[in-house]
C-alpha cells in the first residue's frame, strides 16, 4: 500500500536517515531550529544522473543558503516524501515546496531550490496575515 504524498501546508514528518556522506540525521535535531531541504534519491540510482544532480546542488545550493538551513541528501525513504523528490520546509516543519519526478532529471534545478529557501528565510509568519 502506497503512503499519501505530502503537499505544501502539511507538516514534515519526523524521520531518521543517513546522508550520502554517511552522517546519521534525525529531524528532531533540525525541527524548530533550522529550515530544511530534503532531497531523496532512489537507492537503485547510485550513479550517473543522481551523482550529477548532487554535484549541481553542492556547487550551487549548499553554500549559498546560510546557517539557518539544513540540507539533507539521502537514499533512505521518508514516509510521505517522493523518491526521487525535493522538499523545502520552514523551521517549524511546515512544507512550503514539494517536487517529485519519475527520474532525477525531472527534479528542480539547484537555482529553483535556492529560490524556495530564500523565500522561507525571508517570510515573516507574523506578517503574512497583514499583507493585502
Amino acid at each position: 500500500m502506497e503512503s499519501r504524498m505530502l503537499r505544501p501546508g502539511n507538516l514534515m514528518p519526523h524521520f531518521d536517515v543517513t546522508t550520502l556522506q554517511g552522517e546519521a540525521v534525525a529531524y528532531s535535531t533540525i525541527w524548530q531550529r533550522r529550515n530544511l531541504v530534503l532531497v531523496t534519491l532512489r537507492a537503485s540510482d547510485s550513479d550517473g544522473p543522481s551523482s550529477t544532480y548532487v554535484a549541481q546542488l553542492t556547487d550551487r545550493g549548499l553554500p549559498v543558503t546560510g546557517d539557518d538551513t539544513r540540507w539533507v541528501i539521502t537514499r533512505d525513504m521518508v514516509e510521505g516524501i517522493p523518491s526521487p523528490g525535493v522538499v523545502v520546509a520552514d523551521r517549524w516543519g511546515e512544507i512550503v515546496f514539494v517536487a517529485a519526478g519519475s527520474k532525477v532529471s525531472e527534479l528542480p534545478s539547484a537555482d529553483e531550490i535556492v529560490e524556495w529557501v530564500t523565500y522561507v528565510q525571508h517570510q515573516c509568519p507574523e506578517c503574512e496575515g497583514e499583507a493585502r
